[in-house]
């Protein structure tokens, strides 16, 4: 029997499923016709380049098509240059070969990076499907690039290494259906398909993602076609009792103040299973769920331009994980592979470096909750971060272990402790209380990027 009916006060009642709240990580995957030019200008990073000038200097490479339609842009005339005007971006579809693709490595790479769910762009902006779907079999694996199911040949991979699978699609942009260029933010209002014609194909190829791959989470983008928006209802409602444990993100709805708006955008502006922030984190606990996404470097596809100094650092990417969590998030960092289907050898890094910090930190990360402060400054100046799970308090500090002598932090807790062990088998270390104040001296030698520490009370 249906559990859900297409009716909000009835999708309101799909809980937060337990996975998605203990995940903490995820890992995203822009791949598409965008990575054979791999290109956009070094600009700086998301939500900092002013924004009268943001698409013409875009450093998001999976833009690379909107961005060579703006005349006189860098992208454009880097394509003029390097593949002639009359060079089309389907053309791309010609060259995308993935020789090297191999979704088991893949998946593999995943799993040793901690992650508990995956995220695949099914379909990008530019309308290039990564399944053979049959509403759009010209324009799609199917026929062109690579000629294989990579939906579902890496869905199936992912899952195999017990981890849940996402599928990323963009509702409202697809630019097989508009010619004109986004220029600026207000753009993305309006140019955009707007008919019924479309509003059905993006439904019907949700629905049969829904069908054929059962995503674990349905990861929309930049909204839905304004003509479909009273079926998100329905699709929801077929997807939530397809997959009751299946979630979905907070893109599905256009800003409240677009004067095409014909009924009450409430119900669309208040249902979600959790919110998204991009290249952004909070300042404080939130009260609901979100998830942090952010490409290693500037941008979420590969751009060839980009170099190491352009990359998260490690201890960046551990501190950024840590944050997010002691404040109810999950992150969801993004690979962007090359043409060929290989990652770059520091994405692939990051990612290793990462599973070998949560091999030995993931008790503070995984299944927790936030405690009743997300951090505090220990006397050194030294960021540490609060998390707890089943009535223990762990805490975790933004600094290297060999160099903490003598820290000294606050808890928030009338609780006596009884006990401070480091997750760190190999860390050794003498820890006293004074009050509500905790002083941890360190006794060993070990390098680290994050000391995660186990409190538990009498």
């Amino acid at each position: 029997m249906d559990n859900y009916i297409p009716e909000w006060s009835s999708l309101r009642k799909h809980p937060l499923p337990k996975w998605f709240d203990g995940a903490k990580l995820g890992v995203f995957i822009h791949w598409g016709l965008y990575s054979v030019p791999q290109w956009a200008p070094q600009s700086g990073k998301f939500g900092e380049i002013e924004p009268s000038i943001h698409f013409q200097q875009n450093p998001y490479a999976e833009w690379y098509q909107n961005s060579m339609r703006i005349k006189d842009s860098p992208t454009y005339e880097y394509h003029k240059k390097k593949y002639g005007v009359d060079f089309q971006y389907s053309d791309f579809a010609d060259l995308w070969k993935a020789e090297n693709w191999n979704p088991k490595e893949w998946a593999n790479l995943f799993k040793k990076s901690g992650a508990k769910y995956v995220v695949l762009t099914t379909m990008h902006h530019d309308g290039f499907n990564l399944w053979p779907s049959k509403y759009n079999p010209n324009f799609s694996v199917h026929t062109k690039g690579p000629k294989r199911d990579i939906v579902g040949e890496l869905t199936e991979k992912v899952r195999e290494k017990d981890m849940k699978m996402g599928h990323y699609y963009s509702g409202a942009l697809n630019w097989t259906f508009t010619k004109q260029p986004i220029k600026t933010f207000n753009d993305i209002k309006y140019i955009r398909p707007q008919n019924y014609a479309y509003a059905d194909y993006a439904y019907n190829q949700v629905m049969e993602l829904i069908n054929l791959y059962n995503p674990d989470i349905l990861w929309n983008d930049i909204g839905w076609p304004d003509k479909g928006l009273e079926d998100i209802k329905h699709l929801f409602s077929y997807y939530y009792n397809v997959n009751p444990e299946g979630v979905v993100n907070d893109r599905w709805h256009i800003e409240k103040n677009n004067p095409n708006w014909e009924f009450d955008p409430e119900p669309y502006e208040s249902w979600r299973d959790f919110y998204t922030e991009e290249y952004n984190e909070l300042e404080e606990i939130a009260s609901y769920k979100w998830e942090s996404t952010r490409g290693m470097g500037y941008s979420f596809s590969f751009n060839q331009n980009e170099s190491e100094k352009d990359v998260i650092s490690l201890t960046e990417l551990i501190h950024l994980l840590v944050d997010i969590v002691s404040k109810n998030g999950n992150l969801l960092i993004n690979i962007g592979p090359k043409p060929d289907g290989s990652i770059p050898e520091n994405q692939k890094e990051r990612l290793l470096g990462l599973g070998e910090w949560l091999n030995i930190n993931g008790e503070a990360i995984y299944n927790t909750v936030p405690w009743k402060v997300s951090s505090d400054i220990t006397d050194k100046g030294v960021s540490i971060k609060f998390t707890q799970k089943n009535n223990c308090l762990y805490a975790i500090i933004l600094d290297d272990f060999k160099e903490m002598k003598g820290y000294k932090f606050s808890i928030h807790s009338d609780k006596e402790i009884s006990s401070i062990t480091p997750l760190n088998s190999e860390q050794s270390m003498e820890w006293e209380v004074n009050g509500k104040e905790v002083v941890i001296n360190n006794k060993s030698k070990i390098n680290t990027d994050a000391c995660a520490f186990k409190i538990e009370f009498k």
